[in-house]
């Protein structure tokens, strides 16, 4: 029994060492885009901040740095492009509104061409089976 046990401990180590690291790489990634988040949104609140009680020229240099580091890393312009991306998908969830009339008689106007598809179909089969 004893060796059984055994032999269950090394096969079962390897999986939950895989299993470890894909926790380990999950907790990381989940990190990263939280810190990413965190960022922007501490970055938002100071320069709020800043054009409400600082003077112009001190939010000018607020500004200024992340036009610099946009302009010389990729990994600044992915990250900018991903935030802005997921902070305006729910925007663009519901824009362009839609008219809710129009979309009842669109939604009627294909129910009609179905009920007259099948209605057709239908005639078809039974004219069908009577010339059979």
């Amino acid at each position: 029994m004893a060796a059984a046990r055994k032999a269950l401990k090394v096969v079962v180590f390897p999986f939950r060492a895989a299993w470890l690291l894909i926790l380990i790489v999950n907790f990381l990634a989940v990190s990263a885009v939280c810190l990413l988040v965190a960022s922007f949104v501490a970055y938002g609140i100071v320069l709020a901040i800043s054009y409400a009680f600082l003077p112009a020229e001190s939010t000018q240099a607020l500004w200024q740095w992340p036009v610099d580091l946009y302009a010389q890393s990729s990994w600044f312009k992915a990250a900018a492009v991903a935030f802005f991306t997921l902070l305006f998908l729910p925007i663009l969830r519901f824009w362009p509104a839609r008219d809710p009339v129009a979309d009842a008689a669109r939604e009627r106007e294909i129910n009609r061409l179905n009920d007259d598809l099948i209605a057709a179909r239908q005639q078809e089969q039974r004219r069908a089976r009577l010339r059979a």
